[in-house]
């Protein structure tokens, strides 16, 4: 590798590498999350199972078992919350020093802060559903708008070192981006439209998208790890 004030993009290089270890972190912290999830949801399944059998013995055990798991929880939340933090302002800082070497990542930069206005928004309003409902669409836009222009600037840096693989595989992840956008958006139209309730439709409906959502965010982490790799040459 050589070293920073030889590459032709040095504050692309050091962006993406720092978008790249964000997207790490967040997936860190989406897995915690999961972790998460799974012990609450157990905790509150078995609380209710014993609750409705009326055994005085078990009831008290199950009080000892929720206190039991307090200290995981409370761990994996500061845990969460604290990578989460991190990863957003890694990402932040990436977008500033990429956004000096191509333009694309000034715009994914301004939908960044124009998502975080869309955050503090439904914190004030926290209440307020409809804003809460409306401030969500925003930041799903701006996290989707992001994300495409990070790619676009991975393609157009590509397009001037030149490396057409790295272009080609920057522009193919971004169309996945969009089409598991879309899908979810139309799976989301569908079930709503057609008012439907079949708890099995609805479910594969809904596996199907998140697996496209998964390979769309897979092939962005490898658009992220190419095309660092390809600006430290």
């Amino acid at each position: 590798m050589k070293r920073g004030r030889d590459m032709r993009f040095p504050n692309a290089f050091k962006g993406i590498k720092k978008i790249w270890v964000a997207e790490i972190l967040m997936l860190i912290a989406a897995i915690l999350g999961i972790a998460l999830l799974i012990i609450v949801s157990n905790n509150v399944a078995m609380t209710t199972e014993v609750a409705a059998l009326g055994d005085t013995v078990a009831v008290s055990n199950s009080v000892t078992v929720n206190e039991a798991i307090a200290a995981p929880v409370t761990i994996l939340t500061i845990g969460m919350g604290v990578i989460a933090l991190i990863a957003f302002i890694l990402n932040l800082i990436g977008l500033l020093g990429a956004r000096r070497d191509d333009d694309n990542f000034r715009i994914a930069l301004f939908v960044t802060i124009i998502g975080i206005a869309a955050s503090i928004v439904t914190s004030v309003w926290s209440n307020n559903e409809i804003v809460k409902k409306w401030m969500d669409v925003v930041n799903t836009l701006c996290s989707l708008f992001a994300s495409y222009f990070v790619l676009t600037g991975i393609a157009s840096l590509a397009e001037q070192y030149p490396d057409h693989a790295t272009k080609a595989f920057a522009l193919k992840s971004r169309t996945w981006l969009e089409g598991s956008f879309c899908l979810s958006v139309i799976l989301k139209f569908i079930i709503n439209i057609f008012n439907i309730q079949n708890e099995t439709v609805v479910l594969i409906m809904s596996i199907v998208a998140l697996l496209v959502e998964i390979i769309s965010y897979i092939l962005y982490l490898r658009a992220l790890n190419r095309g660092k790799a390809m600006l430290a040459k």
